[in-house]
């Protein structure tokens, strides 16, 4: 039984991309004086090893990774660890724009595959290193969005709360929140995060160092920068680091 099912996943996927293909080929004339231009085919095969086949489809690129989104998510719904991880690449590889591609397939695969795959008498140390995996290959996941992203504060931000929640690593969630804060339009709390994390580091005088720098950007007038938390944030540090 448990052979069966493995086998037919991949002729289920097959038909569909098939039809998939299909459609492209009998729409193109249409999209081909409007669409942009398809995506690169070395970055399909980069992605996924398909990039000969997904390059034909052109204008559809937005249509064909919204019908292999949708699938993603009923083999979410089904807790299908490998269809999900599979239709997730074959959504970015078909359109590699939309970033909520990207941050939403991350988080499958760092916090929903590594619990389907375990069941509730795993020894910790089990659960510890399929925690490890799913985040590792979340990380490695964003990386390669970042090749068209790599302006966006939100993967590295994404990319901190990996390292955070999911590694324990607040050395590395620091350098991301960082990164994030000083990449243009990154959200306020960017800065925060990782003043916080490097006093957590032991290490308050470059906490102190780096919220001075920050606070002098903050406006006055947008509750969102919590400009005046920083301030007391900044007045504790001196207390701690300067004895005042």
């Amino acid at each position: 039984m448990s052979s069966s099912v493995a086998n037919s996943r991949p002729l289920r996927l097959g038909a569909t991309f098939a039809a998939l293909v299909g459609t492209a080929f009998l729409l193109r004339p249409l999209e081909q004086a409007l669409a942009p231009a398809g995506p690169d085919p070395g970055q399909l095969a980069a992605l996924t090893g398909r990039g000969g086949v997904l390059a034909v489809l052109g204008g559809l690129r937005s249509v064909v990774a919204g019908g292999f989104w949708l699938k993603a998510n009923l083999a979410w719904e089904r807790r299908d660890a490998a269809a999900a991880a599979e239709l997730i690449a074959l959504t970015v590889a078909a359109d590699e724009r939309p970033a909520y591609f990207w941050l939403n397939g991350a988080r499958m695969l760092a916090y929903d595959l590594p619990e389907w795959r375990l069941d509730a008498t795993a020894p910790a140390a089990v659960r510890q290193r399929a925690v490890a995996e799913g985040a590792q290959q979340a990380l490695r996941f964003l990386e390669s969005g970042r090749r068209w992203h790599g302006s966006d504060p939100a993967f590295f931000i994404e990319m901190g709360s990996l390292h955070l929640r999911r590694l324990g690593d607040g050395e590395s969630a620091a350098r991301c929140y960082r990164q994030a804060a000083e990449l243009p339009g990154a959200p306020y709390y960017a800065a925060r995060l990782h003043g916080e994390l490097l006093r957590e580091l032991g290490r308050p005088a470059e906490a102190l160092a780096w919220l001075r720098q920050v606070v002098a950007r903050l406006p006055a007038d947008d509750p969102a920068a919590r400009r005046a938390v920083v301030e007391e944030r900044i007045k504790a540090l001196e207390r701690e680091v300067e004895g005042r």
